[in-house]
């Protein structure tokens, strides 16, 4: 993991973007293959879509803290839309990350 809960870590985020960084693997994964992965602080990135094949993807997640939910921006990037809950619990989060 490149994050932590309490480290956006920049400063190894732009080595990965600049193409510097020894840390970044690649998986051989074909069409069809399924990947579970614990993402929240590992940075990562998909190939594009190509053709007119569908892409699914099924996003699981979890809190261990009661209540807690996504962020208004992060839900509408993820699912298009949001519920009143996330509005109501705007701006209450288990750790400092930026999303």
């Amino acid at each position: 993991n490149l994050r932590s809960s309490e480290d956006e870590c920049y400063a190894g985020v732009r080595e990965v973007l600049e193409g510097r960084s020894r840390k970044v693997r690649s998986l051989p994964l074909s069409p069809g293959d399924l990947q579970i992965f614990k993402g929240r602080y590992s940075l990562h990135r998909v190939t594009p879509v190509r053709g007119n094949t569908p892409r699914y993807v099924g996003i699981f997640s979890f809190v261990e803290t009661e209540g807690m939910v996504g962020s208004v921006e992060r839900t509408k990037q993820l699912y298009g839309r949001v519920l009143p809950i996330h509005h109501e619990n705007a701006g209450k989060r288990d750790d400092v990350l930026k999303d």
